[in-house]
């Protein structure tokens, strides 16, 4: 009996001090409007291909394997990447009515680590406008450090820039002056 008390008291010794719990944070692009505006312009559709369809926050390690795609396990989006992309798009073409309408498809959106203290956030998207011309926007922001919060916040400066270069792209378009 004395064995079996001793057993129960270094398991729950173990339980309280031994594992500790992390609780799970979500992240979003944040409060703050686009600095960048988009002109006249409908926003359609905004969609992203897997695994950037979810809200799991995604990395990759390509000093290790850059094919690799994992997921940060204590860290989430706030919604998936293409809800997000969209809510900052919206508020950057402003009313969202316009001459032309806009369709982006997101093919990236994570944090790349080159080492495992040295990272860059990254956007790849393909945007079109209907009836139209398309163009690839790929946009990468450094000093990303070295966890889910430091890529969140570097995301949402790579989002932002997105932004301002899709915008630049939309006002040089024929059809939506």
């Amino acid at each position: 009996m004395r064995q079996l008390s001793i057993i129960v008291i270094a398991l729950g010794l173990y339980g309280c001090g031994g594992a500790t719990h992390q609780e799970p944070r979500t992240f979003d692009l944040g409060l703050e409007a686009p600095g960048a505006r988009i002109p006249t312009v409908h926003i359609g559709s905004v969609r992203a291909i897997a695994p950037f369809d979810t809200p799991d926050m995604q990395y990759r390690l390509v000093y290790r394997n850059a094919t690799e795609i994992a997921t940060f396990a204590h860290s989430r989006w706030a919604a998936s990447p293409a809800d997000m992309f969209r809510k900052q798009l919206l508020r950057a073409s402003g009313d969202g009515a316009g001459k032309c309408s806009m369709d982006v498809d997101i093919q990236e959106f994570s944090q790349v680590f080159s080492a495992r203290e040295a990272s860059e956030a990254r956007i790849d998207l393909r945007a079109s406008v209907r009836g139209g011309a398309s163009r690839s926007v790929s946009i990468v922001e450094p000093n990303a450090g070295a966890d889910a919060a430091s890529g969140a916040a570097a995301v949402a400066r790579a989002a932002n820039r997105a932004i301002g270069e899709l915008g630049a792209w939309v006002g040089a378009q024929p059809g939506c002056r």
